[in-house]
């Protein structure tokens, strides 16, 4: 394919407005439209970026390739299926769908109608995480991983809980690394204000090696936070997402130091920094290049629907565990 790739979002939140903010300065990427119930809001999406606004994806037919789908999460199943039965490849934001079996049949409608899935994760572009990936394929034995995603109070995301809206990244780049079967789960977790969907929950992963991961996700965190740290035989690594940081830290010497310095039997130990070079660059603009590329048969997804469905069935269990132990 070597003319410009037609695409079109669907969805005129915030992530479809910032969708097409990306796709509008993409090479070889036509933005054609955007689509939303909300006609005053696709077309302010429109006229910000590029394209038509469209009211009903049966407009897309025949004039776009690809589509991002950037609408609630409950409506991934219905919006994703039409769109492949229109003969359009999909990017499907995170999570894939609400349940696993929704996920599942959403990828059978991919493969059904021969187009392409690949599944938002985007913390999977981001630059810390992709040379933290390099450094471990390299033979460092992973002992255990902490994950913490903690945001302040936030009406964006009200169909899903805590689990499905943030701790997911965590879960999908933690089976990425680990690259073993989950054996045994534990969770606990708290609801937001009201009754609402669970809102703080920490999880306990057990692998079939012994590694261990505990992710803590919370929408009701008066601070935001988003860090990624591997225990690994003779080194910790150390990411800030947001800052798209890498720091190593390496076990050096422990002796003793003179008695004049400190009493007898105080110790040092000499623990060796490195900050590993991260080329920064804006994850959902290397993501939507890579779907571009995926859809012109140039690459393969990172997350493909197999991939997506198994964090959602993780993601799912944990919050069974934690809803059946906060009763």
């Amino acid at each position: 394919m070597t003319s410009p790739v037609r695409v079109a979002v669907v969805g005129a939140g915030s992530m479809g407005a910032n969708h097409a903010r990306v796709y509008a300065g993409l090479k070889g990427v036509e933005l054609v439209g955007v689509v939303d119930a909300d006609a005053d809001r696709a077309a302010a999406v429109a006229a910000s970026f590029g394209g038509e606004a469209f009211a009903s994806l049966a407009e897309l037919e025949g004039r776009v390739d690809a589509a991002s789908v950037a609408v609630p999460s409950s409506l991934h199943l219905e919006v994703g299926r039409e769109l492949f039965a229109l003969g359009i490849h999909c990017l499907v934001e995170k999570p894939l769908a609400v349940t696993p079996a929704d996920g599942l049949a959403l990828a059978q409608s991919a493969a059904d109608a021969g187009r392409t899935l690949v599944v938002g994760h985007i913390e999977q572009f981001n630059p810390a995480v992709e040379q933290l990936g390099r450094i471990l394929r390299a033979g460092d034995r992973i002992r255990a991983v902490e994950a913490h995603r903690m945001s302040a109070v936030s009406s964006r995301i009200t169909d899903v809980d805590v689990v499905a809206d943030l701790m997911i990244h965590d879960i999908e780049i933690v089976l990425a690394l680990v690259g073993r079967d989950v054996v045994d789960v534990t969770a606990r977790g708290v609801a937001g204000p009201g009754s609402g969907p669970l809102s703080y929950v920490t999880a306990l992963l057990t692998f079939d090696d012994g590694t261990l991961a505990t992710l803590t996700a919370s929408r009701i965190t008066q601070d935001q936070v988003r860090t990624l740290r591997v225990t690994t035989d003779e080194r910790l690594f150390a990411v800030d997402y947001s800052a798209q940081e890498l720091h190593i830290y390496r076990q050096g010497r422990i002796g003793m130091l003179d008695a004049g310095d400190l009493d007898d039997g105080q110790y040092v130990l000499d623990v060796g920094t490195e900050r590993v070079f991260v080329r920064r660059a804006e994850p959902l603009a290397s993501e939507l290049a890579h779907f571009v590329a995926c859809v012109r048969g140039d690459e393969q997804p990172r997350v493909d629907g197999a991939r997506a469905v198994r964090a959602i069935e993780l993601a799912a269990q944990i919050t069974q565990i934690a809803s059946e132990e906060h009763r």
